[in-house]
């Protein structure tokens, strides 16, 4: 920002036309032309500055409040010298300069801002007594009634909108409503003692401040602690927070070897990072200047800018990834103009020896991926403040603050049960819940009253219109949950205090799921165990690890140390392993992360073992989670040369011997087994080939339990073919235990697809003899055509479905995919890294 240092001149009002433009817009103040395209870099007026003192003797090193206001900028009537400003008396004086004084002008962008709030205080004090010449009979002026308060912020705002610009300053004298004249002073104007902006009516809100206490005089107000107080459930970072604001209040000098704090608050979507950001601008320390992410690169710097003009200030910016986005075309900039605003506080900080009264805060997703390396250097943005997701107390909170409506009785068992059943919600999710199930109430009472009548509504069609509006809640600002609903619809709606049961909430948790979760497959196939044929011992390990996840801690205190997470599926191809992590996730109800192993890897360098890393943030997040790597041997490959195992033939590849797969292997068993813990995170992962994984990786501590995924026994194809004859039409002389019995050696895979191959034949079958019927209706006319056909049926010859020689023809052409010597390797594998 462009400042320029001027003297003060008189500004000469001679004309009808200027006499009003002095009383409508007084803080107008005129420099040269020369001057006003260097302070702008345009010819137009109009444009906002802040005027103060210029510095010239030792008791003057800082601008005292009174002596500093803001204004606009006009091209001078007549021709002036370039170091040459012209000032109306009525602002000069309010203002506080003398003529021939010097100020310095700065250039702040933009044009006058509309005053939101003008706030005046009452400066007669005396009533003189009619007849007297002097004041020794004046008597004290009583302040104004509480009631009569409104009536007089009226009048003054009448008064107020003869005048275009209302600024800090701006005197009203003599004024007479009730009672003795009054006069009042505007001492400030949207908030801030420098103000100036355009009055509007019915936009402008003009207020009278309370009156000194007496003996106050001269005492200046004791500023507002910067502080935040009152949040549930964020006790930790609270306290932090707080702890770094007492470093703007604090009297400790700045010394050189400190940096100038920045604090960065990141979370989840819906963690509370607005509604914090809501609590420190309404905390009263300071003027509050917010940058939005749509702002321009001017804009931002200007904000700064006025920012250090208007100190103790604090500096807002929500959702700053969006304001530094990838895509912006300016973003570089954008960086390089904040890391420029903040070194510049430090820069102040060392020079001075205090920081400055200015806060700068940032809310973003995640501090790590969101902040660029140059703004969390030191002196920038080094201090940051993680916002969790809530636990099981705060969302009981939550819930209760919400009110479920329903039954008293009931309502201790359903918020313990909901509290519990919802990891990874946060308080918007929570109201967007409590939102549904209300609406499922009012639907099924609707549809009972309805049903009473005559008319039965679908509670399915109903359901559908609901949903999208669901996606409108927002938390109120404050961080108070707001039981209002978006415009036009009506998510909360009143009634009486039992209008839902617990039954609705089963409906409305099958709708609303977690934010956290906004871009994951959260709908797995719906496998459960019965459709997986044997496997009994997976099955067992499965369950206890969904157990082992969700049992508390003093439990598994009793029995380990650190309890097992890690299990690894390994056996031939199509014997169930992914159908198996399936069921897991069905059955389990875990917040369920599938990924196949070559979705991680990406050409680009870091790229991979970032997405590995956002992965297991994303689960511990949400946990009770889970992470099912599919096909994991193809990231998480032996390392050439590692152990016994000798390098990779030439033309061979694998991720394990380039660098970029190594990085990610390293990534892996760090994040598996590393300095952060990974509780309530179980990993599942599903391979062909585990003599191609890497020692490291198979080691207790990251894959804890390795699990051989046999091909099924005569038992479980016995239940794979029986839960296909379920399914099925099949003719009366298929044989279960002859099928199971025929084929061994077969993977469940190959089963269901010789059941595939003997459909195939059953329907061809099925189109000839349609074929053929239709013709010889044809020919006869259709006479004993339904005899024949009956008679044919009864005789079994001609009967619609699978026969019993449909899949043995089926076995036959099936060959079998898992060799013997292919078992043989999974034998010797399993003895070298056996467990138990």
């Amino acid at each position: 920002m462009k400042t320029l240092e001027f003297r003060i001149r008189k500004i000469h009002v001679n004309t009808e036309t200027e006499r009003k433009l002095a009383k409508r817009q007084p803080s107008r103040i005129y420099v040269s032309e020369e001057a006003l395209i260097e302070l702008t870099g345009t010819k137009d007026g109009g444009r906002a500055v802040c005027i103060e003192k210029a510095g010239g003797t030792a008791d003057e090193t800082s601008t005292p409040a009174h002596l500093r206001r803001e204004a606009t900028l006009w091209k001078a009537p007549e021709k002036l010298d370039r170091g040459v400003t012209m000032m109306y008396d009525i602002f000069r004086d309010a203002c506080g300069y003398k003529l021939g004084e010097h100020v310095r002008i700065t250039a702040v962008g933009g044009s006058i801002p509309d005053a939101d709030e003008a706030v005046l205080e009452e400066v007669s004090t005396a009533v003189v007594v009619p007849g007297r010449a002097d004041d020794s009979q004046a008597t004290a002026l009583e302040p104004i009634l509480a009631s009569d308060v409104p009536g007089w912020e009226y009048f003054l705002a009448g008064r107020l909108s003869q005048v275009e610009h209302v600024y800090a300053g701006l005197v009203l004298k003599n004024l007479f409503l009730r009672g003795p004249e009054r006069s009042f002073v505007v001492k400030a104007v949207n908030g801030r003692s420098a103000g100036n902006g355009r009055y509007l009516d019915r936009k402008t809100k003009v207020k009278i401040a309370e009156p000194a206490v007496p003996g106050s005089e001269g005492a200046e107000e004791a500023p507002r602690k910067l502080e935040v107080t009152g949040i549930r459930g964020l006790d930790a970072q609270i306290k932090k927070l707080n702890n770094m604001f007492g470093c703007f209040a604090s009297d400790i000098p700045f010394r050189p070897t400190l940096s100038y704090p920045g604090i960065v608050i990141h979370g989840g979507h819906g963690t509370g990072k607005t509604m914090l950001l809501d609590r420190i601008a309404n905390s009263g320390w300071g003027n509050v200047f917010r940058i939005q992410f749509k702002d321009k690169l001017s804009e931002i710097q200007e904000v700064f800018q006025q920012a250090r003009l208007q100190q103790p200030s604090i500096i807002l910016m929500d959702q700053f990834e969006r304001l530094i986005d990838k895509e912006r075309n300016n973003r570089s900039a954008v960086i390089l103009a904040i890391c420029e605003a903040l070194d510049a506080l430090e820069a102040e900080a060392t020079k001075t020896g205090e920081l400055p009264k200015i806060v700068v805060i940032a809310a973003c997703l995640d501090y790590t991926t969101d902040m660029p390396e140059d703004l969390i250097e030191p002196g920038r943005f080094i201090t940051e403040i993680y916002l969790p997701l809530p636990d099981v107390d705060c969302r009981r909170e939550i819930l209760t603050s919400l009110g479920l409506c329903v039954e008293p009785e009931k309502e201790r068992d359903l918020l313990r049960r909901l509290s519990e059943r919802t990891h990874a919600y946060n308080g918007k999710d929570l109201k967007r819940l409590v939102a549904h199930a209300r609406h499922v109430g009012r639907i099924r009472v609707t549809d009972a009253a309805a049903s009473n009548s005559g008319k039965l509504p679908t509670l399915g069609a109903n359901l559908d219109k609901l949903v999208p509006g669901l996606e409108t809640l927002t938390i109120a600002e404050g961080g108070a949950v707001d039981a209002t609903s978006a415009p036009g619809t009506d998510l909360l709606p009143p009634g009486p205090p039992a209008d839902c049961i617990p039954e609705d909430y089963e409906e409305a948790l099958k709708i609303v799921r977690p934010s956290a979760m906004h871009d994951i497959n959260l709908k797995p196939p719906p496998i459960h165990w019965d459709d997986i044929g044997g496997q009994d011992s997976v099955k067992t390990s499965l369950r206890r690890a969904v157990r082992l996840s969700t049992e508390p801690a003093e439990v598994l205190n009793k029995f380990f140390e650190h309890p097992p997470k890690g299990f690894l599926l390994y056996g031939p191809p199509g014997c169930s392993k992914t159908m198996a992590a399936q069921a897991m996730a069905t059955e389990s109800g875990l917040n369920f992360f599938a990924v196949k192993g070559a979705e991680l890897l990406n050409m680009y360098v870091g790229e991979s073992e970032r997405a590995v890393r956002r992965l297991f943030a994303r689960a511990r997040e949400v946990a009770p989670s889970m992470i099912f790597f599919d096909e994991i041997d193809s990231i998480a490959a032996q390392r050439q040369g590692f152990g016994h195992n000798k390098p990779s033939s030439a033309g061979s590849s694998s991720s394990g011997g380039g660098g970029g797969g190594l990085n990610v292997l390293t990534t892996l068993l760090n994040e598996m087994d590393g300095f952060e813990a990974l509780q309530g995170v179980v990993v599942l992962a599903a391979t062909n080939r585990p003599q191609a994984l890497d020692p490291a990786l198979l080691r207790p501590g990251r894959f804890d339990e390795l699990i051989y995924v046999s091909p099924p026994d005569e038992a479980a194809r016995r239940a794979i073919f029986q839960g296909v004859a379920t399914k099925r039409k099949m003719s009366a002389d298929v044989d279960v235990d002859q099928l199971a019995r025929d084929t061994e050696g077969y993977s469940g895979a190959e089963i269901k697809g010789i059941c595939a191959v003997a459909g195939i034949q059953a329907y061809e079958r099925y189109l000839n003899r349609q074929s053929s019927s239709s013709t010889s209706l044809k020919k006869d006319g259709g006479d004993n055509y339904d005899d024949d056909d009956n008679e044919k049926l009864d005789g079994g010859q001609e009967e619609d479905g699978i026969r019993m020689s449909d899949l043995e023809n089926a076995i036959k052409s099936q060959k079998r995919q898992i060799t013997p010597e292919m078992e043989k390797g999974f034998e010797d594998w399993e003895r070298q890294f056996r467990r138990h």
